[in-house]
């Protein structure tokens, strides 16, 4: 009978594991992937605006991914910084609005950089939660569940606390996901036009209250 050796056993157990990497690295490719902008002030005076809205923004993709995703596809965030600027506003609009798989976007948290912006959008049809107005204001985060801010505090770097725009970017992005469950669900797919026609009508109540796109 022939033996076999150490080596030759090594040999076929990392062969087979390379094959299983393989396998598993081809499931995950062919998962499609949505992405969600977020556009707010990371730099310069408004910064402390970004990073508030940065870790919601972080905790709410984390958990719908987490629970395994819209239908079948995954979510992946794109920050961006305007630095609350109007000009860097329509530049950042701009730079989402080229990326076909940008399906949404949040933001950009004052009133004249949402508006330089709200024209690039339009004309991509790419659906804009503006974020710094009611509903999605700024919100006192001691009104905030007790678990938000304990989640909130997880997915920073030092156990920071939510802020003021810290529940008002998380129910944006929980509006979002029941649009782009609608856009899966009822119209084939999602897309920026499927998610577009989802958004009105919806509402539910968030951490911050009820919750719908203006």
């Amino acid at each position: 009978m022939k033996s076999t050796s150490p080596t030759s056993n090594a040999a076929a157990r990392v062969l087979a594991l390379a094959l299983l990497l393989v396998g598993l690295s081809a499931c995950a490719s062919v998962r499609p992937v949505v992405k969600i902008g977020l556009v707010a002030p990371f730099e310069g005076r408004y910064r402390a605006i970004g990073y508030d809205a940065i870790y919601s923004a972080r905790l709410a993709v984390r958990e719908i991914n987490a629970a395994g995703g819209i239908g079948g596809y995954r979510v992946a965030l794109v920050a961006l910084d305007d630095r609350g600027d109007p000009e860097l506003a329509r530049e950042t609009a701009a730079a989402l609005a080229v990326d076909p798989a940008v399906v949404a976007v949040v933001g950009h948290y004052l009133p004249d950089t949402t508006a330089a912006a709200l024209e690039v959008y339009t004309k991509a049809g790419l659906p804009l939660l503006p974020t710094g107005a009611p509903p999605f204001a700024e919100h006192d985060p001691a009104g905030l569940p007790d678990g938000f801010r304990a989640a909130y505090a997880a997915v920073t770097p030092f156990d920071e606390e939510a802020g003021p725009h810290a529940g008002a970017t998380y129910d944006a992005f929980g509006l979002l996901w029941l649009a782009l469950a609608e856009a899966e669900q009822s119209m084939g797919g999602i897309t920026r036009s499927s998610v577009q026609a989802a958004l009105p009508g919806l509402e539910y109540e968030g951490v911050t209250g009820t919750v719908f796109r203006p």
